[in-house]
């Protein structure tokens, strides 16, 4: 369990370093596009914070739950990797 707090804790991270450095690049935008960009930040920000509270307040409750409860988290950090990425991928075009 630790080991996979320590791992999602770093890709919590890296989703935020994403996050700053798209801010970074929106700045140039026109002002309509970067209005939808920060919004659409916002949302992303909020779910990446909401994941790192999910983690830090999972209790062990034996091996079963366990499992269960990190398949759920981890499909959760893909997508909330892929929404990033979309994102970003979007901007750069």
């Amino acid at each position: 369990i630790e080991n996979y707090r320590k791992e999602t804790a770093d890709r919590i991270a890296a989703n935020n370093q994403s996050i700053a450095e798209f801010k970074a690049r929106i700045e140039h935008e026109k002002k309509d596009a970067k209005a939808d960009y920060k919004s659409k930040i916002s949302e992303l920000e909020q779910k990446n914070s909401d994941i790192k509270k999910k983690m830090d307040d999972y209790k062990a409750e034996g091996k079963e739950k366990w499992e269960k409860f990190k398949i759920e988290f981890s499909r959760d950090m893909d997508e909330l990797g892929q929404a990033l990425k979309d994102i970003t991928v979007k901007n750069v075009k």
